[in-house]
């Protein structure tokens, strides 16, 4: 006995190293199992228990040691260990994975714009709007056209004084007789702006009459240089009525030549607009200082229509100067009713040979 437990430890020792057998008991011991028996005659219980003597040693796999070197045999009745080989930690190949497409945000593109003609601004040598045309030289604020007024008569009026700060009112009968006048004096200063609210007494021999009332301004050689008139209906007896005034922007607007500019060539083109206070033709002439007529042109102008105050228009007057001449340009229209001037306003320039 042992000598078998010796070969087993034998065993052992000759498997140790890197991975040594665990020791296995013997399931039945017939020596100690059994006192006083001989290991050669297992007697009673004990050889019921042993496997018959023919039946032949259990044939046990060799075992090896981590050098392939074969041990001894395991005695009969010895359990042979069996040993469970640990997992492979080698990983299997799987099936090559397949790339999943991420989505991706597709931009909305952007609605562009087409783009647009830009129209090209050409010059024009007339203007189609005057948003803000002056107010005339002289003004009428009362009474109105065709008001009905008796003795005297009530006026409000804005002017620009003439020479010697005098501005002239003036009552004419429709058979162009002067009725009354009367001349308003503000200093000495002309071009002085003044508001003025003067009554003008009258006398007529019928109950009732067609009048021009009008207000002008002259400069120092005796020429007009501003008029604005309005026709009336005078009454002897009865009383007032008044209308609101008709004109309240300048009726004559100068683009071309400039105030005070020099003429040459005797050739002086007049490029201006007009609003019309009546159907007679609009008349544009050259004075100079001894009040002589250098050129005069009368062109019939249409009223504005649509968005337009004033209607554009031209006019070229030809003079013959021998010397440079100081002149007043001057643009006036004459009564259709009662004769004279009933609106007029002027300008300077010098004409040149």
């Amino acid at each position: 006995m042992t000598a078998v437990i010796l070969g087993l430890s034998g065993c052992a020792f000759a498997l140790g190293g890197e991975q040594a057998l665990p020791t296995l008991a013997p399931t039945l011991d017939a020596a100690a199992g059994m006192p006083g028996g001989s290991p050669e005659e297992p007697s009673g219980e004990a050889a019921g228990m042993l496997p018959p003597a023919d039946a032949g040693a259990p044939t046990s796999p060799a075992f090896e040691d981590a050098g392939g070197t074969e041990g001894p045999p395991p005695e009969v009745g010895t359990p042979t260990p069996s040993l469970t080989p640990w997992p492979s930690n080698t990983p299997t190949p799987g099936p090559s994975p397949t790339p999943t497409r991420t989505a991706t945000r597709t931009r909305i593109p952007t609605r562009t714009l087409a783009p647009t003609l830009t129209p090209t601004i050409t010059l024009t040598p007339t203007i189609t709007f005057t948003p803000t045309p002056p107010a005339p030289g002289i003004s009428l604020s009362r009474p109105g056209l065709m008001s009905k007024v008796v003795s005297p008569i009530q006026i409000e009026l804005t002017a620009l004084t003439g020479a010697g700060g005098i501005v002239r009112i003036e009552l004419i009968g429709e058979d162009g007789r002067l009725i009354t006048s009367q001349d308003l004096k503000y200093g000495s200063t002309a071009n002085r702006g003044v508001w003025a609210a003067p009554e003008l007494p009258f006398e007529i021999d019928a109950a009732a009459e067609i009048a021009r009332l009008q207000i002008s301004t002259e400069d120092e050689f005796g020429r007009l240089t501003a008029r604005s008139s309005v026709d009336l209906i005078l009454l002897s007896v009865g009383r007032n009525e008044i209308f609101p005034p008709a004109v309240t922007q300048d009726p004559y607007l100068m683009r071309r030549p400039r105030h005070k500019e020099t003429i040459t060539g005797g050739r002086l083109l007049f490029q201006g607009l007009a609003r019309p206070v009546n159907d007679s033709p609009v008349i544009v002439e050259l004075i100079d200082e001894a009040n002589r007529v250098l050129a005069s042109e009368a062109v019939y102008v249409p009223q504005p229509t649509g968005d337009l105050s004033h209607t554009p228009f031209q006019v070229e007057l030809r003079y013959d100067v021998e010397e440079s001449t100081p002149a007043r340009l001057v643009v006036r229209q004459e009564g259709s009713r009662i004769p004279g001037t009933v609106a007029l306003t002027s300008w300077l320039v010098t004409l040149e040979p």
